[in-house]
C-alpha cells in the first residue's frame, strides 16, 4: 500500500510553489512536454551503453535513439560537434572532465568559493577525492575579474595539469583567449574546462561567453538552471579525442544508468530551446540588470553598480542587510514569509520569471523594498504570480 502522506505532501509542495515568486538562481521550470515524458514508462527502465557501444539491456532501441536524437540536438542548440547527455548532474559531468584530464598528484586551479567559485573545486571536495591539489585563481571579488599576469605567475609556479572555470555566483565574463594563451603556453599543456553550471542557458542563447566552446577544451554544465531542463548535466566538446576520453570515465567510474526518462526530458526541452531559446536567454540578462538597477534605485543594497550582472543573477549585499538586521539566510526566511523564494547565499535569480516571459523588475523590486521593510505584501506577490501563470504577461 502507498503512503498517501507522500502524496499528500507533494499535492502541498504543487499548490505551494504555484502560489510564490521563484527568484532562485539554481532553478528553473520544465515546459508541460518535458515534465510529462518524466513520469513516462521509461522512468522505470534501465539503459547502459558500455565502452564498445553496447546496451546491456534488451528492449531499450527506443531508449537508444532518444539518446541519440537529443545528443544531436544538443549539438544543435550549443552549436557543438560533440556532447554528452549521460551525466545526471553537473557535479558527475565536472569529475568525468576532470578524470579526463588530471592524475593523482596533479594540481588544478580554480576560483575559491570564498570568492564565489563552486565549493566542489575546493580542495576538501573532488580535488581530495581524485588525489589531486587544487590552487587559486586569482580573483578580485570587488571588480568581479581575474587577474591574468598573476594567474600565469601561479599555473608556471604550481605546474598546472587543468584550468577549471565557472562560478556559483556567476556575473562576469572571462577574458578566454588570455587564458587559453595561458593554458597552451604552460609546459604540462594544461586544458581548460568550463563550468557553466549555472549560465548554460546564457551560453546557449547566445549572450553571454560566446566564445566558451571556442576556447575551451570541455564545456561541462547543468541542466536545469538558466537551463531550463530536468536536473541532469551535459559535456560538450569539439575535440574528437577529448570527448572518445571523457566518454570513457564516464562509463563505470562516475555512473552508471543515465535515466533515459530524463534524456527524453532533455530533448524535448531542447526542441522547445532552439525555438524560444534566444529570446528567453536575451530577457533573462535584461532583467537581471533591470532588477539590480530598479532595487539599488530604492536604496536595497544589490552589489557591483552600476552593471551589476551579465547573466541570471544578482547578489545582494551582506552588509547592507547586516544593517538592516539581516543576514542571508535571514533575509531569504523574510522574503518567503512573503511568498518570494531566494536562496540562502545572496543570490537573486532571474531565469524562472523570464522564462515565463515576466519583465516588470520595477514591482518585483517594489515588492521586495516593502518586505525588507517588515511590510506583509504576500496577497500582493499571489496577485502577481497568478497573473504570470495565466498568460496575463507578453512572451
Amino acid at each position: 500500500m502507498y503512503n498517501s502522506r507522500i502524496k499528500t505532501l507533494v499535492h502541498h509542495h504543487d499548490r505551494y510553489r504555484r502560489s510564490v515568486l521563484n527568484l532562485q538562481a539554481s532553478e528553473n521550470f520544465m515546459i508541460p512536454d518535458a515534465r510529462k515524458v518524466l513520469s513516462s514508462d521509461l522512468a522505470s527502465r534501465y539503459s547502459h551503453i558500455d565502452d564498445a557501444g553496447i546496451n546491456s539491456y534488451g528492449g531499450s532501441s527506443f531508449a537508444e535513439e532518444i539518446l541519440l536524437e537529443t545528443e544531436n540536438l544538443t549539438n544543435k542548440v550549443f552549436n557543438s560537434r560533440y556532447c554528452d547527455v549521460r551525466p545526471v548532474g553537473g557535479h558527475i559531468a565536472a569529475l568525468s572532465a576532470l578524470l579526463s584530464f588530471v592524475s593523482k598528484g596533479d594540481t588544478i586551479m580554480s576560483i575559491p568559493s570564498s570568492k564565489g567559485g563552486y565549493p566542489g573545486y575546493d580542495q576538501d571536495y573532488l580535488p581530495s577525492m581524485m588525489g589531486v591539489r587544487s590552487v587559486h585563481i586569482p580573483y578580485d571579488y570587488e571588480k568581479q575579474v581575474i587577474d591574468y599576469d598573476e594567474m600565469e605567475m601561479v599555473a608556471r609556479k604550481e605546474g598546472v595539469r587543468c584550468i577549471v572555470l565557472g562560478q556559483s555566483a556567476f556575473l562576469k565574463s572571462y577574458d578566454l583567449r588570455r587564458i587559453k594563451e595561458i593554458a597552451s603556453s604552460m609546459p604540462t599543456d594544461a586544458k581548460i574546462i568550463y563550468d557553466g553550471s549555472h549560465v548554460m542557458g546564457l551560453i546557449a542563447g547566445g549572450v553571454f561567453q560566446t566564445d566558451a566552446l571556442k576556447y575551451s577544451d570541455v564545456i561541462v554544465g547543468s541542466t536545469h538552471k538558466s537551463f531550463y531542463g530536468p536536473q541532469g548535466g551535459l559535456i560538450l566538446s569539439n575535440d574528437p579525442s577529448i570527448m572518445e576520453t571523457v566518454r570513457k570515465n564516464i562509463t563505470w567510474k562516475t555512473m552508471d544508468n543515465y535515466h533515459p526518462n530524463r534524456i527524453a526530458a532533455l530533448g524535448i526541452t531542447m526542441e522547445d530551446f532552439l525555438t524560444s531559446g534566444k529570446k528567453y536567454a536575451s530577457l533573462v540578462v535584461k532583467n537581471s540588470r533591470e532588477l539590480g538597477q530598479s532595487l539599488h534605485e530604492r536604496g536595497v543594497g544589490v552589489r557591483f553598480a552600476p552593471w551589476f550582472s551579465e547573466t541570471h543573477q544578482i547578489l545582494i549585499s551582506h552588509d547592507y542587510l547586516r544593517e538592516n538586521g539581516l543576514d542571508f539566510v535571514s533575509f531569504s526566511r523574510l522574503m518567503e514569509s512573503n511568498g518570494i523564494i531566494v536562496d540562502r547565499d545572496g543570490r537573486i535569480g532571474t531565469s524562472e520569471i523570464s522564462h515565463h516571459g515576466y519583465s516588470d523588475m520595477k514591482i518585483i523590486s517594489e515588492l521586495m523594498e516593502r518586505a525588507l521593510k517588515r511590510e506583509n505584501v504576500k496577497a500582493r506577490v499571489k496577485d502577481v504570480v497568478h497573473g504570470i501563470l495565466n498568460g496575463a504577461v507578453t512572451k
